[in-house]
């Protein structure tokens, strides 16, 4: 029923519900922004999802608040309101941070989602505990991976992240079936090493029936950061010709890659 209230709420952390999305999975789609996140990349683009409280900020003489809280129900019925617009294919996916850190609200969210015939997809970076991955995986439809740091210390140290727990939760969605494209987001300090990259290239190749984009990471989360009062980390470009013969090598090892813009 629309309006209804959980007799024990789960509250939900969102930052942002973006609608008419192209890129975050099948057909057109609306995109929820989870606050919250399991591990922390220099090059986040979204730093007002990096912490699980709301914030404040200010912005262009405005101040405002990241994070606005919904019980599964609430967050149900605003996502419910795109319904018409998604055509055939399209849907909600679950974005971040790292939504399915929110796993409990969240399988409560699904259900509802799946009662009404909605197709549901997540993007993760896979370092969650996997008791978190296995309460919203019968729910989910669709998994869009990121592939990021693969040498372990160097996870561990710049991440934060269980590159073993990493490994351990990404057979368990292959089995699954419902792993469906890996990101691999490029930078050079970091992802876009020599040794990194051949690390990459090993692990797309244990899964070669799933597509893979690869892009350069970028500088749009700019204006947020400045928001938030905090520095934001610069990385030095990598040119499209770059990315276009890694993919060409990925390729060659029978890899289904592709470069994209975000």
């Amino acid at each position: 029923m629309k309006g209804q209230i959980e007799s024990s709420p789960k509250i939900l952390t969102v930052t942002h519900i973006q609608r008419m999305c192209f890129h975050d999975g099948p057909g057109i789609r609306t995109t929820v922004f989870m606050k919250g996140c399991s591990i922390h990349c220099p090059w986040c683009s979204n730093p007002e999802n990096i912490k699980f409280a709301v914030e404040t900020y200010e912005k262009d003489g405005i101040s405002g608040t990241y994070g606005k809280g919904y019980t599964p129900s609430e967050l149900v019925d605003v996502i419910g309101k795109d319904q018409d617009f998604w055509g055939l294919e399209g849907g909600v996916t679950f974005s971040g941070g790292e939504a399915l850190m929110q796993a409990d609200g969240l399988t409560d969210v699904l259900k509802q989602l799946k009662e009404r015939k909605i197709h549901t997809a997540a993007e993760t970076a896979l370092f969650v505990p996997t008791k978190q991955l296995q309460k919203v995986l019968p729910y989910i439809d669709y998994f869009i991976v990121d592939v990021k740091i693969l040498e372990a210390s160097l996870c561990q140290k710049v991440l934060g992240g269980n590159i073993s727990l990493y490994h351990n939760n990404a057979d368990i969605l292959y089995r699954s079936g419902k792993l469906k494209l890996f990101r691999v987001p490029c930078c050079w300090e970091y992802t876009f090493t020599a040794e990194n990259k051949e690390l990459i290239k090993k692990f797309l190749s244990q899964y070669p029936d799933i597509p893979v984009q690869i892009f350069a990471i970028h500088d749009l989360g700019e204006k947020k950061y400045e928001s938030l009062s905090r520095p934001m980390w610069r990385a030095k470009k990598i040119e499209m010709q770059v990315l276009t013969e890694y993919c060409r090598e990925l390729k060659s090892e029978g890899i289904q890659a592709e470069v994209i813009q975000i």
